[in-house]
């Protein structure tokens, strides 16, 4: 999957794009856990998340194993390990 976008700071939110095309905003808390993460819109992911609050946009997106979305939190966000 592709890391879109990314809230930084100590419990990064990142935006990603599902092979299907599908973003989803997933979250620190529940470990990344697409199921438990939020359906977005591209126009939301530029106009409200990049475009009003503090999102970066990852570009090119990153190529990221749905199971390892919290190493790339923790090394590329947060900058542990």
């Amino acid at each position: 999957m592709k890391v879109r976008a990314n809230s930084p700071g100590r419990y990064p939110i990142l935006v990603v794009e599902l092979p299907s095309g599908e973003l989803r905003a997933t979250y620190l808390e529940t470990d990344y856990d697409l199921e438990r993460g939020k359906t977005v819109e591209e126009d939301w992911l530029r106009e409200n998340a990049i475009g009003r609050h503090s999102f970066v946009a990852v570009e090119p997106p990153a190529e990221v194993p749905a199971p390892s979305l919290g190493d790339y939190a923790r090394r590329e966000i947060i900058g542990e390990g």
